[in-house]
């Protein structure tokens, strides 16, 4: 399954945190890992060791409900076997908190075609082992040799404080295999009682504690508060990572994906549509309705989507009326819903056990629950919650209305109603209900805002009305007619009597609304059917229709927005132009470069094994038990096992498999032959050899690079005319990630939304200058690394510049804007000149800064740049 950008930041940030973690002290690699990282308020606090695992690196990777915590784990093992561990299997401890996570974990990791599995079994080789704790007996010591070994477990199976209280702290013979070689003094768990008293316990903590093996957390949340540190310390872990919706204020949060960047990448459903009710038989009856109004919509859907509606009853006590059986007796004798068409899901009754929601021929369309989330309910179908509680009392509810959240198949829908949610809820008011669904969203991992911008009211009558109202264009009421009658709509067409809605106002007329999304044409249609019953019509709808699409952005109004990219000749062949193609211009290798690694550097002392790799200091301890030997594999290896070692576990896509074989052994032979280095000491620190190579290849790489960037900026690969590719903002898809959320009311930004622009500043200023101009047409904030966004390529990465206007001549502008020019600043701004220089006149780049030297402010400096000003 292919990773969401968000989760690709974030295994980075892990890398990177894990990588400098392995050279320097956690509290520096994590200041380093977040330095200029937007982390909002979870980037305020500074490291926070585990008690009595202070050296032990320690993390969080915070993503909201939905975002896909589970395969960002599965993922995350093999970044720590990669980037700290140093083993080529590793020994993993993944704790849940609750028995039915537990078993929902262990079926789809040992499920063999399941996205989790398959992942680690692509990491690994397919040499992974997954265990419940109740199978440790099962693992043998020869597993953690040969295989990724992962034990899932709850937390409380570990969380008390009286240890002989668990299983896994009790003496047990079967474990001994696992302590041939162990040895008194090295911080293990001792028998405190009985014949074997202060000998060594064959404990399944004790036989974790030797391995030291990764701490995966699971809605760490609920553990981190609960398990000592102590305890921590006695499973001895390597590294501990975090991941959750809701981290605690020390949970050292290195990755923060926000509630827009799920929506982005289609895996939630956004907005949520919210309607108040006044009893709980009036919520069941909307939301009824409303999952039958989807289905309509959903039947007309190429991937068969059969929506569901989940409702949350009160639990069985004095003084609740909508209970479980209640509700469902309403719903079947009242709404006439069949009976094969309602479940129940609860402790007592599982009425979806042996389920599959996912069946075309499944009858399920109404689920009543009271904490869905104990029974390991899940189905990415629910579109309707119903809360016949009060949404404001915090438990169940966010679980619920997590399962709502979940987008179908992670993939947008044509029809925007099922792109989004809808909540219906017993409250006494619509602030009441508001406010608490906005809490409950973040309980669920929402910051404030998108909590805020994901609520939507839909009035009680009509809940079926949508329309996303954005921060920066408004959009209009739909037309709204009071009748004496209901009108007959008999010879009307399909499509217009589906966009009319009808319902009694109560003093004996009919309230009529036209839908705000249907078509100019059936709305003038139902205008003049509806004329004579009710003079105006027809002048109300044009004033509507005119309004809508003024009120409309740029992009919701389907005007395109195709920005010119950067082309490339290489070989005579013209291409994209990517950061590997300067390498390839300038002529990629490897083998014509020196052998040598500078700076690293090996001192063998007694205890120890000290490799400096550019003033990188590693310490591996000395080699002592025959496992750690094992582990370590530092036997029956010779330079040519060392350097096929270094082929497989720095393999590079850019360098055929028998160049770079030859590098991997020239590197060794350097290092044996002219370095005095001893094969065996480089063995044993063949993991630090390893990165080594890795850094020596990425600056080869880089210095390539550069060369190639500065032969195209001579004129080596210059296309004679503009390449045909164009980037096209795409009017339905745009990373709106930390809205702005400013008074200033910008008139020209081509989505409803603006992502990353904080409500003052320079680039705030910036976008002011820019909205302001008569020649700019509209544009865009271009949130950096986003899908959709566009970009240039320099020698080593891409860059994202911050702005991209279309001017009224049709020309785009785009806009990189630097408070300070900084080192990579002129590199930027070549390639930028030479896209503009490419384009055919079709592109304009500008670096623009707060002042210039010949005195300028940013407003000047476009003017300059569109010809238009001094």
């Amino acid at each position: 399954m292919e990773l969401k950008l968000y989760q690709d930041r974030a295994l980075d940030a892990l890398r990177r945190f894990l990588a400098t973690a392995k050279v320097k002290a956690p509290a520096q690699a994590y200041a380093e890992t977040v330095a200029g990282a937007d982390l909002g308020s979870y980037g305020r606090g500074g490291y926070t060791p585990v008690d009595g695992l202070e050296a032990t690196p320690y993390c969080c990777l915070r993503l909201p409900t939905g975002g896909g915590k589970t395969l960002l784990a599965a993922h995350a093992i093999k970044v720590a076997a990669d980037s700290y561990m140093d083993r080529p299997f590793v020994p993993v401890i993944w704790l849940v908190p609750s028995s039915a996570i537990q078993v929902q974990t262990l079926d789809a990791l040992k499920q063999p075609r399941h996205p989790y599995r398959m992942a680690l079994e692509e990491a690994f080789g397919g040499a992974v082992a997954v265990f419940d704790i109740s199978e440790r007996r099962q693992i043998r010591p020869k597993d953690f040799l040969e295989k990724t070994v992962i034990i899932v477990a709850t937390y409380q199976a570990f969380r008390v404080e009286d240890k002989s209280d668990r299983n896994v702290y009790a003496d047990d013979e079967n474990l001994e295999d696992h302590f041939r070689d162990a040895r008194m003094g090295e911080g293990l768990d001792v028998v405190e009682k009985g014949p074997r008293r202060g000998e060594i316990a064959l404990s399944f903590a004790n036989v974790l504690y030797r391995q030291r093996p990764l701490m995966i957390l699971d809605e760490a949340h609920n553990f981190m508060t609960g398990l000592s540190g102590g305890t921590k310390a006695r499973l001895n872990p390597a590294a501990i990572i975090e991941l959750t919706a809701t981290p605690k204020p020390k949970s050292n949060v290195i990755a923060v994906a926000t509630a827009m960047e799920l929506k982005a990448e289609d895996m939630i459903k956004m907005p949520v549509h919210l309607s108040q009710h006044g009893s709980w038989q009036q919520a069941i009856a909307h939301a009824v309705q409303n999952r039958a109004w989807l289905a309509g919509i959903a039947a007309k859907d190429p991937a068969g989507i059969r929506p569901i509606a989940l409702y949350q009853a009160q639990p069985a006590a004095e003084g609740n009326e909508a209970t479980v059986e209640a509700v469902k007796a309403h719903l079947i004798e009242v709404e006439r819903i069949p009976e094969e068409a309602v479940v129940i899901a609860t402790g007592d009754q599982r009425g979806l056990d042996g389920v599959n929601l996912f069946d075309p021929t499944c009858k399920v369309e109404h689920v009543i629950t009271v904490q869905a989330l104990k029974e390991g309910w899940d189905c990415s179908y629910a579109y309707v919650f119903c809360s016949l509680a009060s949404i404001r009392a915090a438990g169940a509810v966010e679980q619920l209305l997590g399962r709502v959240l979940r987008m179908p198949f992670a993939t947008r829908r044509a029809s925007e109603e099922l792109n989004r949610a809808y909540a219906h809820v017993s409250e006494r008011s619509f602030a009441e209900a508001a406010s608490g669904l906005m809490d409950r969203l973040i309980e669920m991992g929402f910051d404030e805002r998108s909590a805020r911008e994901a609520i939507l009211d839909m009035p009680e009558q009509f809940s079926l009305e949508g329309g996303d109202i954005g921060p920066l264009y408004r959009i209009p009421e739909p037309v709204k007619l009071t009748v004496q009658e209901r009108p007959d709509v008999s010879g009307w067409s399909a499509q217009a009597r589906d966009a009319l809605r009808m319902a009694d106002d109560g003093a004996g007329k009919v309230l009529v609304v036209i839908a705000s999304d249907a078509s100019d044409e059936v709305k003038r249609e139902i205008a003049n059917a509806m004329e004579p019953i009710a003079p105006g019509t027809v002048e109300a709808v044009e004033r509507n229709i005119q309004q809508t699409e003024t009120a409309k952005s740029p992009a919701a109004r389907g005007v395109p927005f195709a920005v010119p990219q950067l082309h490339i000749m290489v070989q005579d062949e013209l291409e994209l132009a990517y950061p590997e193609s300067f390498v390839d211009l300038a002529g990629w290798d490897l083998l014509a470069h020196d052998a040598d690694l500078p700076g690293f550097t090996l001192t063998e002392q007694p205890d120890s094994y000290e490799f400096d790799i550019e003033g990188d200091r590693l310490v591996y301890s000395h080699v002592a038990t025959s496992l750690e030997l094992a582990l370590d594999g530092a036997t029956h290896w010779d330079a040519a096992a060392l350097a096929r070692f270094l082929d497989k576990e720095t393999r590079q896509l850019h360098t055929g498999q028998e160049s770079y074989l030859e590098y991997c052994r020239r590197v060794v032979f350097r290092l044996v032959q002219d370095r005095g280095i001893p094969l065996a000491a480089l063995v044993r620190g063949k993991y630090a050899l390893k990165r080594a190579v890795l850094a020596r290849v990425a600056q080869l790489r880089a210095e390539t690079g550069r060369r190639g960037v500065q032969l195209f900026l001579d004129g080596t690969g210059l296309p004679d005319s503009p390449g045909p590719a164009l980037h096209r903002f795409d009017p339905y898809r745009y990373e709106a990630r930390n809205p702005y959320q400013g008074s200033f009311r910008f008139r020209k930004h081509y989505y409803a939304a603006i992502g990353d622009l904080k409500a003052k500043g320079e680039e705030f200023e910036c976008a002011q200058a820019i909205d302001r101009l008569d020649a700019i047409k509209h544009w865009v904030r271009n949130v950096d690394r986003a899908p959709g966004a566009y970009r240039l390529p320099t020698s080593t990465d891409f860059f994202y510049p911050d702005f991209v206007a279309e001017l009224k001549d049709g020309r785009q502008l785009v806009i990189e804007y630097k408070g300070r020019l900084d080192d990579d600043s002129a590199e930027k701004n070549n390639i930028g000149l030479k896209a503009e220089e490419t384009s055919g006149g079709k592109l304009l780049f500008l670096m623009a800064v707060k002042q210039d030297d010949a005195g300028r402010g940013v407003t000047e400096q476009i003017l300059h740049k569109l010809g238009l000003g001094g």
